[in-house]
């Protein structure tokens, strides 16, 4: 009796093994939204909501993002697509705080002020081996994310 038992445990125990496995993998996979206006779930390259489809990169937009050594001048992207960017204004050289919305059109980041014209940025992965996403305006103008 205890040589049948014995297989039966250890099946089950392989079988447990796999579903845990299985569940594991699948939460790394799908990342969740916790807003709760809006229930979303990241699967793969795209996320999913009721009301429209926003791609992986826009979603790796939200956050803060700054300026490599001169990390006062930032900008903060919200879930809601709008956006605090925190600017050096040469002419009054002083810092201002900027508010609007954004949008993305393939890899153009366009920002839209309430009083003065749109700003467009590329928005990009690094080349390579570098996983990093920048947001560029040219070669010397460019954001890291911080978080």
């Amino acid at each position: 009796m205890q040589h049948i038992i014995k297989p039966v445990m250890s099946k089950l125990n392989l079988e447990l093994i796999l579903i845990y496995c299985f569940f594991s993998f699948i939460q790394c996979q799908a990342g969740t939204n916790t807003d709760e206006s809006k229930p979303t779930v990241v699967l793969n390259n795209t996320i999913k909501d009721n009301k429209s489809k926003t791609t992986r990169l826009e979603y790796c937009l939200i956050g803060k993002w700054f300026i490599p050594h001169a990390a006062d001048i930032n900008i903060t992207f919200n879930k809601d697509k709008t956006f605090v960017f925190n600017d050096f204004n040469i002419r009054t050289e002083e810092m201002e705080v900027l508010h609007g919305i954004f949008e993305s059109n393939g890899n153009k980041l366009i920002l839209e002020y309430g009083n003065k014209p749109q700003q467009t940025f590329r928005f990009e992965k690094g080349k390579g081996a570098d996983d990093n996403y920048y947001i560029t305006k040219d070669k010397n103008y460019y954001f890291l994310k911080g978080d």
